[in-house]
C-alpha cells in the first residue's frame, strides 16, 4: 500500500469514529436525563481539553517527527477513554470520561493532517482529495450509527466508535516516518511561536469568531431536532447532508481555487456558515433544518481545506504539526468552548431558535473579520490556498 493510500485509509477509520460519536453524544446525554445547560457544559469541557491538548500533541510530533508511535498512541488512549465514557451514568463520571476522551482525540486529526502534508510534499492540492475520503466515511458511519441508535439506543454509538479508534491506531502505525528535521525549543513554546508568525494571529482570531458561532449551532442542532419530535435518524441525516455536500468540494478544491481564487473561497465558506445561522433561526420543521445542512457542508468544504494549507504555509519552519494543532485548538477547542458554553446559557434563556439568531449575527461579523485578516496577510499567502495541478489548468 502506498503512503497516500495508507493515509487515506487512516482518514477513513478516524472519521468513522467521528461519525459515530459527534452527531449523537448530545442525544446520548439527553437520554441520560441531562438538561441543556449540562449538555452545553460537557461540550465546552470537551473543547477545553482539546484546546490544551491539540497544540501539545502537535509540539510532541514536531519534536519527534520520525517517531511512528505518537499518533497511534493518541488513538489507542482515545479508545480506552471512550470505553470508560460508555459506562458513565452520573454527571461527574460523564465529565471525567469526556475530558479523557477529548485529551486523547485532540491529537488524532491534527497529527494525521501534518503527517499527510509530509507525505504530499509540495503537492498540497492532494490534501483535499485524501481528506474527502474521511468525509465519505463520516457519512457512512453517521448513517449506520443513526440506524442502530434508533433500534438499540444510544449505547450503540460506542459499539462503532471504539473499534474505529482501534483501527485508526493500527493503520497509523504503518504511516511513513516524517522527513522533517526535529523542532528546537521546548514543547510548550511551539504554540507561542506559531501564533506570533506574521499573518497568522489575525486569521486565527477571525476563524475563532466564525467557528464559535458555528459551534453554538452545531452543539444544539441534534437537540433541536429531538425537541421537534425527530428521531436519531433525522439528527444523523443533518450531518450526512452536510458531509455529502463537502465531499465533492474537497475533491474539486484545486480547480475551484484556480478558477475563483482561494481567498474568495475562504470568504464564501465563512458566509455559508453565517447563512446557515440565519436559516436555522427561522426554521420550524426538521426538514428545513436538515436541508439547511447544505450550507454547513459548503462552508466546511471551502473554509476548512483552505485553512489547513494557509496555516501550513504561514507556520514557522519545523512547526507544521504544531501549527495544525493550534488551528485545531482555536477552531475546535477555544471556539467550541465559547460557542457551546455561551450557547447553552443563551438557549436556556432565549430558546434554541434564539440562540441560532444570535449565532447568525456573530457569523456575519466573522465574515467581515475573515476579509480583514486576509487583506492584512503576507502577499505570498495568497498562493498557499490555491494549489494548482496539471488537471486544474
Amino acid at each position: 500500500m502506498s503512503p497516500r493510500s495508507r493515509a487515506t485509509v487512516a482518514y477513513v477509520a478516524a472519521f468513522a469514529a467521528v461519525g459515530a460519536n459527534f452527531p449523537y453524544l448530545p442525544v446520548h446525554y439527553r437520554a441520560l436525563g441531562l438538561d441543556l445547560a449540562a449538555i452545553g457544559l460537557l461540550a465546552a469541557l470537551w473543547a477545553g481539553a482539546s484546546l490544551v491538548a491539540s497544540p501539545l500533541w502537535g509540539s510532541v510530533t514536531d519534536r519527534f517527527p520520525r517517531s511512528r508511535a505518537v499518533l497511534p498512541a493518541a488513538a489507542l488512549l482515545a479508545a480506552v477513554a471512550a470505553t470508560g465514557l460508555s459506562q458513565a451514568q452520573a454527571l461527574a463520571t460523564i465529565a471525567a470520561g469526556v475530558a479523557c476522551v477529548a485529551v486523547a482525540t485532540a491529537g488524532v486529526t491534527p497529527m494525521l493532517d501534518a503527517r499527510t502534508l509530509d507525505i504530499l510534499g509540495d503537492d498540497r492540492a492532494g490534501y483535499g482529495r485524501i481528506r474527502a475520503w474521511g468525509s465519505i466515511s463520516f457519512v457512512v458511519s453517521t448513517a449506520v450509527v443513526g440506524f442502530l441508535i434508533g433500534r438499540a439506543g444510544t449505547q450503540a454509538l460506542f459499539a462503532a466508535w471504539i473499534p474505529a479508534l482501534l483501527v485508526t491506531a493500527l493503520i497509523a502505525l504503518g504511516l511513513p516516518r516524517s522527513r522533517r528535521a526535529s523542532a528546537t525549543g521546548s514543547i510548550w513554546s511551539g504554540a507561542s511561536r506559531v501564533v506570533r508568525a506574521p499573518g497568522l494571529g489575525a486569521f486565527l482570531a477571525a476563524a475563532f469568531v466564525m467557528w464559535a458561532a458555528t459551534a453554538a449551532i452545531s452543539s444544539f442542532l441534534s437537540v433541536r431536532l429531538y425537541d421537534l419530535g425527530a428521531g436519531a435518524e433525522a439528527a444523523g441525516a443533518a450531518w450526512i447532508v452536510g458531509s455529502v455536500v463537502e465531499i465533492p468540494i474537497m475533491f474539486a478544491f484545486p480547480r475551484l481555487a484556480a478558477r475563483f481564487g482561494a481567498h474568495r473561497l475562504l470568504v464564501v465558506g465563512a458566509g455559508s456558515f453565517a447563512a446557515r445561522g440565519i436559516l436555522y433561526a427561522v426554521a420550524g420543521t426538521p426538514d428545513v433544518l436538515v436541508a439547511g445542512a447544505v450550507l454547513e457542508g459548503l462552508g466546511y468544504g471551502l473554509f476548512f481545506v483552505a485553512s489547513v494549507g494557509y496555516v501550513a504555509e504561514l507556520a514557522p519552519p519545523r512547526r507544521i504539526a504544531t501549527a495544525q494543532g493550534v488551528l485545531s485548538a482555536v477552531t475546535f477547542g477555544l471556539a467550541s468552548i465559547t460557542g457551546a458554553s455561551v450557547g447553552g446559557v443563551i438557549a436556556s434563556v432565549l430558546t434554541i431558535p434564539g440562540l441560532f439568531a444570535v449565532a447568525a449575527v456573530v457569523g456575519v461579523a466573522a465574515v467581515v473579520g475573515v476579509v480583514l485578516a486576509l487583506r492584512a496577510a503576507p502577499r505570498h499567502a495568497a498562493a498557499v490556498t490555491a494549489p494548482v495541478d496539471s488537471a486544474a489548468r
